[in-house]
């Protein structure tokens, strides 16, 4: 069997068993289904249910958890077949998330502070690891001797608990006297000491029986869904055997290029799964199919950063896999297949980089680890994506003392800021050098008050109490009230097209480069919005509002507009889009001391709500290239296509065109 790291292609299927919804489980569940899928879509793994977030285990456990009534023992149909075909098979287990078992341990439940039981959600620092997950976890490998875990329902569901025995381990912990006040918001002292205390507990419960059951079974492969991710933006402290995640399945595009980046920092094996389902239509609750492009273009987003790919089909209420489901997944089987050689495990070469702050999210998230404020950082990831540029996502873990690798550095609006040491090596960068952006009216002010070279100037957000945004006498018009609650602004960088935009600052510098500006009228007043400033031998570039939020809410093409007028004044990438009709996603990767320059159609409608599922995603035509190349090339290879490509070097730099690119393909670079 192959291991996580060595693993390419999986398929996930899970039911989150409980009585409600089937009293049999097993009872069509056929050997010759489970055969089908590992000889026509060969995963290298497939991982399936044991127990989901209800807390019914879905095989006949003697851990007392287990459904009422079985045929047979499905789990041991499902290790007999996978283990003749040579296919790992993996458990999809629900962790901290298990309402069976706070329902009937309600001592062992967390408590939040308004005193109720958070439902479903187990004390990190409780008896549910001892007393049920790590042996549950144990009779699977003793007995069905499965390859290994996907832990769900963890960081992403863990929360602070105020039981008196834990708030009392924290002042004996912290040295922190409460005096009888419980820490339960943002405005409460210790709120933030609280909220770390508890994110340690997640992380010594993780070790806890990970380190448990590698030292009992050594070959078992474990990771906790979402650790170490962009949900839990830090570096990995705890020896899990792989990351892995499942994007949302309602803005999949958008969350796997940026959950893929977020991963591929970590230096992990990594790998995302999506779901080959949304679960809303017309606003309401649904399961509806994708098509096969849209998962094919989504698998594509994670393979062109290095990762391995898995595709989540559910199973049926007693267990038995979806076979027409999963038939159709043999296109995207193959597709992924074409593509290993060409992506699996390779690295991005170092351009530009956004930072994920973990100590920024740390102080913004309401729950341990979660992806609320998310919208600035995946708007920035699509907008920097969609204008053609070649990055990576990092934490300060992964930039300190190496800022010099990366030719632009961008720093995303942040919520409450950057520690001192994080700024003083951001500054040094751009005097260094470097080519230092900063995005959003909060991080502009905190850089100027850091001592960036440039002046912050406040732009009000909301209009003044009682003033009218239309002076018609309540009326905008087009029936709606006159109140405005936000202010709108626009900006330009030609004062002539126009893009709307809110909550904005004015940066002043005396050597400063205006690259747009803003006004409350068009043609009106205008300020100074985005401005490059030289700082030593490098330079800082102020943009004085959220652009990346703002480009995920309301997409507008002056967003891509300034960031490409911006990105193109700081430095020249090593792969260049110098025409494409589309919006051509590009990423240097090096794979086998290769470069493997990857092509990715970024067309769709992908964070539409009303576009639940799309049959066509229009090619990129038109794509013209120039690949910085210190010699010119032996070879410029189309892959999979195996095609060999005319380019033109010159002064350093390869030029090639492409008539038409559909999905994805790679540019194999031939020295």
């Amino acid at each position: 069997m192959k291991t996580r790291k060595e693993s390419f292609f999986g398929i996930h299927c899970d039911f989150h068993a409980k009585p409600s919804k089937c009293d049999t489980i097993g009872a069509t569940l056929r050997e010759e289904d489970i055969r089908e899928i590992c000889q026509t879509l060969k995963p290298d793994f497939i991982q399936i249910d044991c127990k989901g977030h209800p807390g019914w285990a879905s095989y006949p456990s003697k851990i007392g958890n287990a459904m009422p009534n079985f045929v047979g023992d499905p789990l041991a149909l499902w290790r007999k077949v996978t283990r003749e075909e040579g296919v790992a098979l993996y458990m999809h287990y629900s962790g901290v998330y298990d309402i069976k078992y706070c329902d009937e341990h309600p001592e062992e439940c967390t408590l939040r502070a308004d005193g109720k039981l958070d439902q479903g959600t187990t004390r990190l620092d409780g008896k549910y690891v001892d007393e049920l997950l790590i042996p549950q976890l144990c009779e699977l490998a003793e007995k069905y001797e499965v390859d290994g875990f996907w832990v769900d329902g963890e960081c992403w569901r863990a929360v602070p608990d105020y039981h008196p025995e834990t708030l009392a381990a924290f002042e004996k912990a912290t040295g922190i006297d409460l005096d009888g006040k419980i820490p339960a918001t943002k405005e409460d002292e210790y709120y933030f000491e609280y909220k770390e205390y508890h994110r340690e507990l997640f992380r010594k419960y993780l070790r806890h029986y990970v380190d448990t059951l590698h030292e009992k079974f050594p070959n078992l492969q474990i990771t906790s869904n979402w650790a170490f991710s962009d949900h839990m933006p830090e570096k990995v402290s705890v020896n899990v055997d792989y990351l892995s995640g499942d994007f949302s399945s309602m803005n999949s595009f958008n969350s796997a290029r940026y959950a893929g980046r977020a991963l591929a920092q970590q230096n992990y094996a990594w790998d995302l799964m999506s779901w080959n389902f949304r679960i809303k239509a017309c606003g309401r609750a649904t399961c509806v199919t994708k098509h096969d492009v849209q998962m094919l273009q989504e698998a594509a987003a994670v393979l062109s950063l290095g990762g391995a790919y898995q595709n989540y089909v559910m199973q049926n209420p007693d267990g038995s896999p979806q076979m027409h489901e999963l038939r159709n997944l043999k296109k995207l089987s193959e597709f992924v297949r074409e593509r290993k050689e060409f992506c699996f495990r390779g690295k991005i070469v170092h351009q530009a980089a956004i930072l994920l702050s973990t100590y920024d999210r740390a102080r913004e998230m309401s729950r341990l680890y979660s992806r609320n404020g998310y919208k600035k950082v995946i708007g920035l990831t699509a907008l920097m994506a969609d204008i053609g540029q070649s990055f990576e996502i990092v934490g300060e873990h992964t930039l300190e003392g190496n800022c010099n690798d990366y030719k632009m550095i961008v720093i995303p609006e942040l919520y409450y800021g950057l520690a001192p040491e994080t700024v003083k090596e951001l500054l040094d960068y751009a005097k260094n050098g470097g080519k230092l952006v900063l995005v959003g009216k909060n991080t502009c002010n905190f850089f100027a008050n850091m001592g960036a070279p440039f002046t912050y100037v406040d732009h009000s957000d909301y209009y003044e109490i009682g003033k009218k945004a239309y002076d018609n006498g309540g009326d905008d018009g087009h029936g709606g009230p006159a109140e405005a609650v936000y202010k709108s602004y626009y900006f330009s960088l030609d004062n002539e097209k126009f893009g709307t935009f809110f909550s904005p600052c004015e940066i002043q510098a005396e050597n400063g480069t205006v690259i747009a500006s803003l006004s409350e009228e068009m043609r009106g007043k205008s300020y100074p919005l985005a401005v490059t400033v030289p700082h030593g031998s490098g330079s800082v570039t102020a943009i004085g509002f959220d652009v990346g939020s703002q480009y995920m809410d309301g997409t507008q093409y002056l967003h891509r507009t300034l960031m490409k007028t911006v990105a193109d004044s700081l430095y020249i990438p090593m792969l260049k889009v110098e025409n494409a009709l589309g919006f051509l996603e590009v990423v240097c990767l090096e794979k086998d001391g290769k470069l493997m320059l990857q092509l990715l159609n970024a067309n769709g409608h992908h964070s539409d709500p009303n576009a639940v599922t799309e049959d066509f995603i229009s090619p990129i035509v038109d794509i013209k290239l120039s690949i910085e190349l210190d010699a010119k090339p032996e070879k410029l290879i189309l892959q999979p296509e195996g095609r060999e490509l005319a380019f033109e070097y010159k002064d350093g730099r390869a030029y090639v065109e492409l008539n038409r690119l559909d999905i994805h393909s790679v540019i194999e670079v031939v020295k």
